[in-house]
């Protein structure tokens, strides 16, 4: 009996001290974190984290681009009067349900149903708004920061999808920040009517959008913990594509952002459409509407968003919404850029998944649409191409080789070489790993398949082992080191080193973390820029 009554007792003080330490914790959190930044005062919430972060969501950034404001630069927000509420993720820009169906593509691959597949909160066209983890929110932390730009062919995506949530990452001691900007016709449009009094762009209206965020971020970012002269901007195909343009737009200008990490970069370096010809499709947009005779900036804009957005899929089916050479925000193609610039002090962190367009080849595929591709990118090598590519065993990673070595592998290694060649630092990745199961075996190492090892946010659905947990934490330590330091390398993982034209040495990032020699580099000596 008295053993019982021991027992009991040490039970019960037990109890006690594990209830006076949690009520010690929650009076030293407040129910809700609360920050004023941009003159607003805005009350967040705690991330579902095993370390406590404070998330900001659905925080504006700029004017909403609606009415008279479409088709113009972003104008500051004004500051809101009273506390706001920054819990709730804000609608996504005007888009089709392009991603949606992409998660549903890459789910069905992998055993799931559509059902699993990400959804924005609404569409519409007031959608400036970003969203930022901080594990300390003390302006004395001086915490690197790290602005996401996310992908989706400059039509689709928006800022909060499942795989770019921040919390994961911003334990590891960094800022994160994941921004919208306008999509499709609505950022990437042009038309003769549309003067804005001379004085402002008539073109490029995402990629300014990109640029306003991380101004206000520069301006902003003390108030939440993070060093405003320490930002790394991170992106995904068309967003790293769209940092990428920003990098050559502001080359020889005082940057606001410091480095980059572009993931599969979608922006080719390549030529790009004059202000002219921008001008020309957007009169045949006009048109499709249904805008006759002399058309104004005022007509323009009064066109319903929801009608926008249809005609502009419906009349220029296939059209890859980009920024053009406007002679404003951009005063030629990033390619000539490279060529002409003299100095640099990027650093700049870029790679390549290994089988980049495999998912979007269709599986009939013949050796005629290989002949067809190869034609088209460098008829006058044609033969050696085929002597490179032909002995794969499936028509289809022949021409994924192809289309990857092209669109995103040989300009990301021209990027990084050149850049070190000028005085800056550039390190190339090659991202090689296959999740286990038939769903890796059929799409391989897809586009966008490092995103959630960068994020460590792998869907319920995708198969994870060992393998990808210890590549996960690899990926984010490689990342969060460039962004502290502007070079990924620490003495707890395998150097990385430098990228150049005489040392052209890649990390391999997959079932082995290690550097070797670069992937059809043969393929780059005849499809890569020069």
């Amino acid at each position: 009996m008295v053993s019982k009554l021991i027992d009991f007792a040490i039970a019960l003080s037990t109890a006690v001290v594990v209830l006076l330490a949690l009520t010690a914790c929650t009076e030293q959190v407040d129910e809700y974190p609360v920050i004023h930044a941009n003159g607003e005062e805005l009350h967040g919430s705690w991330a579902d984290s095993s370390v406590l972060i404070a998330v900001f969501k659905g925080v504006p950034f700029a004017e909403p681009p609606i009415a008279d404001m479409r088709w113009r630069a972003p104008a500051p927000n004004r500051p809101r009067s009273g506390p706001q509420n920054a819990r709730e993720f804000a609608m996504a820009c005007m888009q089709t349900p392009i991603m949606t169906a992409w998660y549903a593509d890459v789910a069905k691959a992998f055993g799931a149903g559509p059902e699993v597949a990400a959804n924005p909160h609404g569409v519409n066209e007031d959608c400036l708004y970003l969203n930022l983890w901080s594990p300390r929110l003390d302006s004395a932390a001086r915490l690197p920061v790290l602005v996401w730009v996310h992908g989706g062919s400059n039509k689709g995506g928006w800022s909060y999808e499942p795989n770019y949530l921040g919390a994961k990452l911003a334990e590891k001691g960094v800022i994160v920040v994941t921004i919208a900007y306008r999509l499709g016709a609505f950022g990437f449009f042009s038309h003769p009517a549309l003067d804005n009094d001379g004085s402002q762009p008539v073109a490029n209206f995402g990629l300014l959008d990109i640029e306003h965020a991380i101004r206000w971020v520069r301006d902003n970012v003390d108030s939440f913990g993070g060093d405003p002269s320490n930002i790394t901007l991170i992106g995904e195909s068309a967003g790293a594509g769209n940092i990428s343009d920003l990098l050559m737009s502001r080359m020889g200008e005082e940057p606001l952002y410091h480095r980059a990490i572009l993931q599969s970069s979608a922006s080719g370096l390549r030529s790009r459409r004059t202000l002219e010809e921008e001008q020309l499709l957007g009169g045949h947009l006009a048109e499709s509407i249904g805008l006759e005779g002399t058309v104004t900036a005022s007509h323009l804009r009064g066109v319903s968003a929801e009608s926008l957005l249809t005609k502009s899929m419906t009349a220029l089916p296939g059209h890859y919404f980009d920024a053009v050479i406007d002679h404003r925000t951009m005063q030629r193609s990033p390619l000539d850029t490279l060529r002409h610039a003299k100095s640099t002090k990027m650093e700049v962190l870029i790679g390549t998944n290994a089988d980049e367009w495999l998912m979007y080849i269709d599986e009939k595929a013949s050796l005629v649409d290989l002949e067809k591709i190869i034609a088209q990118n460098a008829a006058e090598q044609a033969s050696s191409l085929a002597s490179e590519v032909g002995q794969e065993a499936d028509v289809r990673r022949a021409i994924d080789r192809v289309e990857t070595a092209v669109n995103i592998l040989c300009p990301s290694r021209y990027l990084a070489a050149r850049i070190t060649e000028l005085g800056g630092r550039g390190w190339v990745y090659y991202f090689s790993r296959q999740r286990p199961g038939p769903g890796g075996g059929k799409l391989g190492a897809y586009h966008g398949t490092e995103i959630p090892y960068v994020f460590d946010t792998h869907d319920d659905w995708l198969p994870v082992d060992d393998t990808d947990r210890r590549l996960t934490e690899a990926v984010m330590d490689y990342w969060v080191q460039f962004a502290r330091s502007g070079d990924p390398n620490s003495t707890k993982l395998p150097e990385w080193p430098v990228y150049s034209g005489q040392s052209p040495v890649v990390m391999e990032l997959g079932d082995r973390i290690g550097v070797r020699k670069p992937n059809d580099a043969r393929l780059c000596e005849l499809l890569g820029p020069k």
